[in-house]
């Protein structure tokens, strides 16, 4: 039960009436072979020792398989018990080809230049960190690159959530310069009343805010307008409307950017006839010169990041290939990491993992 599916190994004891401390120091000691394999040195054997600062260090490699590699692969990273990894994994099979313990570009070639007929891939997605872009040119020659379409879009919304952040920030602001004001002048008053031998009733702060017509205030208005900038039109609810005509009345940057943002969706979106991509990149080109023509600052930085990757961008449409795949395996390991109340042997709890993900 415990080697055919990630289940904890507490809720197995649970079952079977035992007590799960002695369960799982039972499975780990004599069930699950860890003892063998620690003995006949299979945990560690792909461990790489580095030099850093003048000093020795070990990047653990807990999966290294061959068999794993294939033509579609996708590239990624996980943390786990703080540590980073990056895992290659195969997205025809889900099962990881590749997982190490660090980001470094040089360390990651050197362990992958093991593995033979990497030539064979031939797409790589990824998100959009530059070290995974040198990888990918390093070692696998033969493969173009997929930057993921869900980072994409989400760097997108997170640009378009930015600026009503900006506004919310410095309507806070406002409010804290107002109150700082006002208790600059309440001292005034104190000591003015003390130097005339008179009593001082202080007062008590409020801030006039101005109400819209849906009852939100400022601050309200900027905070709950959050969701409705995730949805199209057409899927707003009749508060959501209502809220979404007073904010873009109010803060047209916000309105500016928001179909700016829904052009940028439109266009990832597959058309139901053959994709020419030259005209797809004709499109994406004339869609950022309108975000730079815009002149908003967040804007502006997802323009250049689009700029940049855009050839990666375009070629979504070559196979319309997502690191989806990753993603999915990236989430199984985090619930592996919680059913087993994180990595606290982190040997043990690595060597399950290749059972389960390799």
């Amino acid at each position: 039960m415990v080697e055919g599916k990630v289940i904890s190994i507490g809720n197995v004891a649970y079952v079977l009436g035992m007590d799960s401390k002695r369960l799982h120091r039972w499975y780990k000691e004599v069930l699950s072979g860890y003892k063998e394999a620690l003995k006949n040195g299979q945990i560690g054997k792909d461990d790489i020792i580095i030099r850093e600062k003048g000093k020795q260090k070990k990047i653990k490699v807990p999966i290294l398989k061959q068999e794993n590699l294939g033509p579609y692969m996708a590239i990624d990273e996980k943390t786990i018990d703080g540590i980073c990894y990056t895992i290659l994994s195969n997205r025809e099979s889900n099962k990881i080809a590749m997982m190490a313990d660090t980001l470094k570009v040089k360390h990651l070639a050197r362990i992958l230049s093991k593995l033979d007929n990497k030539m064979e891939v031939r797409s790589l997605t990824r998100d959009m960190a530059s070290n995974y872009e040198w990888l990918g040119h390093q070692v696998f020659m033969n493969a173009y690159h997929v930057v993921d379409k869900f980072h994409v879009i989400k760097n997108a919304m997170d640009s378009l959530q930015a600026i009503r952040i900006r506004y919310r920030q410095q309507e806070l602001e406002k409010r804290r310069t107002t109150k700082q004001k006002f208790k600059q002048n309440q001292e005034t008053e104190k000591w003015s009343a003390k130097l005339d031998g008179k009593k001082f009733y202080p007062h008590r702060f409020k801030y006039n805010e101005h109400i819209y017509s849906n009852g939100d205030t400022t601050l309200q208005l900027l905070a709950r307008s959050r969701g409705l900038l995730f949805i199209l039109p057409n899927k707003w609810s009749i508060h959501q409307k209502q809220r979404a005509k007073i904010l873009f009345d109010n803060y047209p940057e916000i309105k500016e950017a928001y179909y700016l943002i829904l052009q940028f969706r439109q266009w990832y979106k597959k058309p139901k006839t053959s994709i020419n991509i030259r005209i797809k990149e004709k499109q994406l080109i004339e869609w950022v010169n309108k975000v730079k023509d815009a002149n908003i600052y967040e804007m502006d930085n997802l323009s250049n990041m689009i700029d940049t990757h855009m050839k990666y961008i375009i070629n979504y449409f070559l196979k319309s290939e997502t690191n989806a795949k990753a993603e999915s395996l990236n989430s199984q390991i985090q619930r592996f990491v919680h059913i087993n109340y994180g990595a606290r042997n982190t040997d043990f709890f690595l060597y399950r993992l290749i059972s389960y993900f390799s």
